[in-house]
């Protein structure tokens, strides 16, 4: 036969063991209190928000490494980098070990770069600290990412300045041997001229310049043609390539990181510490001492009052 326990039995049992629900309720929660005012260590935490966005002013021909550079997601690989925070933290004077787990960043991009927002918040031994230390971080990745920038820059600016040099020789060397034709089929000298100012003049010419025009053939001519064709081409590329060059050095010597990334809330200045939560704490451990005496008096109960099988 299936023994059953009504409601009243229940309330029974427990009204009896009330002294050991009460002393492992007590227990538990003195244990939390002991542990959250004297074991664990307070922390503060510091809050700040940035906006990162390329969008917010026109570079040029810089526009596409700016942008690889200056977004949220880079933003926030960057601030949590050990090596390089550690660092700006001891250049800072701050003789302590950089933690990765102490700095949470939340990035809220939008596809529409109206608000590409990283929530940082950041936590210490006190408030101070944990507010210097978060401005450090925070002027720490603004630098870094600017010198990523300036060294893509250094190294675009380079590139263009070769080949505007690369160009420029091979402009010479055409040229060269665009005169060299000239002189030796005894052509009018003033065709070196016009090659280089690419314009049609109208001059006199003497007669043993009108015989050598006369002996030219079509060779000769399809060979010239094709080197003033070559001079006006590579003419072209080295101006395109020197104002690359000339933009891309007006940019790096003026370029700044403050128009990308703007500090929406400054690091807050904590009142009170986020860990450990001690109203929370003596909380769970009122809940865990009740289950514990709970569950200690019925077993008691059941074990009194389990029947032997014979």
């Amino acid at each position: 036969m299936e023994e059953t326990i009504e409601l009243r039995d229940l309330l029974n049992i427990i009204w009896k063991g009330k002294t050991v629900i009460v002393i492992c309720t007590i227990a538990c929660m003195l244990l939390a209190g002991i542990v959250s005012w004297f074991i664990l260590a307070e922390k503060y935490e510091s809050r700040a928000v940035v906006q990162v966005a390329s969008g917010v002013q026109d570079t040029g021909i810089m526009a596409n490494h700016v942008a690889t550079e200056f977004t949220p997601t880079i933003y926030a690989q960057r601030i949590q980098n050990k090596p390089i925070m550690q660092q700006a933290l001891q250049d800072a004077g701050k003789k302590i070990k950089y933690d990765e787990k102490n700095l949470t960043a939340t990035v809220d991009a939008d596809p529409d770069h109206t608000k590409n927002l990283v929530e940082l918040r950041f936590t210490s031994s006190s408030p101070i600290e944990a507010q210097q230390q978060l401005q450090i971080l925070m002027d720490a990745t603004k630098q870094k990412m600017n010198e990523s920038v300036q060294t893509t820059l250094q190294e675009l600016e380079i590139t263009y300045k070769t080949e505007a040099n690369a160009l420029s020789n091979e402009i010479d060397s055409i040229i060269e041997q665009y005169n060299k034709t000239i002189r030796e089929n005894n052509l009018p000298e003033i065709l070196i001229l016009q090659t280089i100012l690419n314009t049609e003049m109208i001059i006199n010419i003497s007669e043993k310049n009108t015989a050598a025009l006369t002996n030219v053939n079509g060779k000769l001519q399809n060979e010239l043609l094709q080197m003033q064709a070559q001079i006006q081409t590579k003419s072209e590329e080295y101006r395109k390539t020197l104002a690359n060059y000339q933009s891309v050095k007006t940019g790096l010597d003026s370029f700044k990181p403050d128009p990308f990334i703007r500090v929406i809330a400054e690091p807050t200045l904590a009142e009170e510490p986020s860990t450990p939560n001690k109203m929370l704490n003596l909380a769970i451990g009122l809940v865990f001492g009740l289950m514990f005496g709970l569950g200690t008096v019925f077993f008691r109960y059941y074990w009194k009052n389990s029947s032997v099988v014979k």
